[in-house]
């Protein structure tokens, strides 16, 4: 039966993720999130595990795994080759680099800059969870471009919030996962970092 193993780097992605993907995969694939707890070591054993996932799908496994990391400050484009290259080396074919007969089994996606930009991407989601906000238009602030927010965001989210009365000092990611992510509705996000992690999962399933 085909399996999906997705690595994340932190526990507010993979709590997001717990609420998210039965949405996507609805049931055609079970699912697995690992969380290798920051981004450094994500990127330090994903050679070793993508070998790893290799040995296992040549035993006879069918497997796809999706590795998930936030750009942060990184070049986007030099982060995805670094992705691309793990996986190469591996013997795993990708979403850019399949194999002779069109077949993928490593999904590289990268969240732009962080998990809050699918938030961000989402008002109405975050109405839905936290229903003392007002209405919230998709042309002012931090809504006009989830993907390009300056200063940060997760901080950008945080403020929005904090205006509003809510999370008046820190932002708990993981809490704001657990509340938000639920409420996430695949049509509509306005993320495009979400929309390609969306069009990925479709196509590592096709």
């Amino acid at each position: 039966m085909l399996q999906v193993e997705v690595l994340v780097e932190e526990a507010s992605a993979e709590e997001a993720l717990r609420h998210l993907l039965p949405k996507l995969l609805r049931g055609r694939a079970p699912a697995k999130v690992v969380n290798l707890g920051s981004k450094y070591k994500l990127l330090k054993v994903l050679g070793d595990r993508l070998a790893a996932y290799r040995t296992r799908i040549d035993r006879g496994e069918d497997l796809r795994i999706v590795v998930l990391v936030d750009r942060d400050d990184d070049d986007c484009k030099k982060l995805k080759a670094e992705l691309e290259r793990k996986a190469v080396a591996a013997g795993l074919p990708t979403k850019s680099r399949p194999d002779a007969d069109g077949r993928l089994l490593v999904l590289n996606r990268i969240l732009i800059e962080e998990l809050e930009s699918w938030f961000i991407g989402d008002p109405a989601a975050l109405r839905a969870a936290f229903p003392k906000l007002p209405a919230i238009p998709h042309t002012t602030g931090i809504f006009r471009n989830p993907d390009n927010i300056s200063g940060g965001t997760w901080e950008g989210l945080h403020r929005f919030l904090k205006k509003h009365g809510i999370y008046k000092s820190t932002y708990p990611k993981i809490d704001a996962a657990r509340r938000i992510a639920p409420h996430l509705d695949i049509a509509r996000n306005r993320s495009e970092s979400f929309r390609h992690f969306i069009s990925g999962i479709e196509a590592i399933l096709a």
